[in-house]
């Protein structure tokens, strides 16, 4: 899958250079046609995937590859794009990278390069696919921890991983990848990485959902339900915020979104302990390792959150929910994020915050 970027570029080359025959496929997952769908118009357009189309291209020439576009605007716009508008209005914190990776590039275009006779798919995320000792393959951190991807990974079925390549995991740093790719002399290796989500751009995502959603105006209270301040739309926040609440005093962050009553509650900095918990409960678990799928108990390290530290956890399974009991408090538990279990460097599945 060639993204356009270097990630993506280094990972084809490597492949290439493994011995594996390789073809260079570009995703085009959005266009402006698909803004009106949206209630936006073209000035909220801000995806640059005719540019990054370009760059693939010129990457797969200079690697002596095939190369194509496939489109699946429809796809995104259905699994991704109205899944977090969605989720948002509902009060919730989605992860839409995670829900891309699962029914996009692991889902739709996954089959198709399948069906056209691919017997990998391979990315330019900085995870590992480990093979094990009984032939499987394993999803595993990257060598590069600052850069490691593999938490958007754990919607991947376990099918769908044993067709699946990291090349990108193995590599030590980012600068390993870029010198790489200017050793390779490919037009992308000084290309700045991609920021957020693609069509969105740089356009701050509380104007797109204020332009789909429309504003809600309603109040910004403490925890003895005190009116601090107000808001265009509880939706627009998430537990744990600091930034943009507009209120002086601070700093506060954002404690609860109660969607019904349209009521932002913060707690300020001297009382931000409130946002620690030691549990929380997830649903629609996905098993990398399949075996934990039976297990009522067992213990791992668990995300709740990217780039944050695994923490230890007791894990629990009933009635295809996971409750899972910290060994120390952890900060800002959100909703409709993802938690992501580890052993060791390892993951062995997931769920989303309930």
């Amino acid at each position: 899958m060639l993204s356009g970027g270097v990630d993506s570029s280094v990972a084809a080359a490597d492949l290439r250079d493994a011995g594996y025959e390789v073809h260079g496929v570009f995703m085009q997952c959005w266009s402006e046609k698909q803004l009106s769908k949206l209630g936006l118009d073209p000035a909220d357009y801000a995806c640059a995937w005719e540019e990054d189309s370009a760059d693939a291209a010129l990457v797969a020439q200079k690697l002596g590859i095939s190369f194509a576009v496939w489109d699946f605007q429809e796809e995104y716009l259905q699994n991704v794009v109205q899944y977090m508008v969605s989720e948002y209005a509902i009060g919730k914190t989605p992860n839409p990278d995670v829900m891309c990776n699962s029914t996009i590039k692991f889902g739709v275009f996954y089959d198709r390069a399948l069906a056209a006779g691919a017997d990998f798919v391979a990315t330019g995320h900085y995870a590992r696919s480990v093979m094990a000792e009984d032939g499987s393959r394993e999803l595993w951190r990257g060598k590069d921890t600052d850069k490691d991807q593999s938490y958007f990974l754990w919607r991947i079925g376990h099918t769908q991983l044993q067709h699946s390549l990291f090349p990108i995991g193995e590599h030590l740093t980012k600068s390993d990848v870029r010198a790489h790719a200017t050793k390779l002399g490919l037009i992308t290796a000084s290309k700045p990485d991609s920021q957020g989500i693609c069509f969105i751009g740089d356009t701050p995502l509380r104007e797109i959902l204020l332009k789909v959603l429309g504003s809600k105006p309603g109040d910004i209270v403490d925890i003895d339900d005190k009116k601090l301040g107000s808001h265009l739309g509880a939706f627009l926040y998430t537990i744990g915020q600091r930034e943009g609440l507009g209120m002086g005093g601070g700093p506060w962050f954002v404690q609860s979104i109660n969607i019904e009553k349209n009521r932002v509650v913060v707690v300020h900095d001297t009382q931000k302990s409130k946002l620690d918990s030691l549990t929380l409960v997830a649903h629609s678990p996905n098993w990398l390792l399949p075996d934990y799928a039976s297990r009522l108990e067992f213990t791992a390290t668990a995300q709740i959150r990217y780039r944050q530290r695994a923490e230890n956890c007791i894990v629990t399974q009933k009635n295809n929910l996971l409750h899972v009991t910290f060994e120390k408090p952890v900060h800002a538990i959100t909703t409709g994020q993802s938690l992501v279990l580890y052993i060791d460097n390892q993951v062995i599945g997931g769920a989303i915050i309930q």
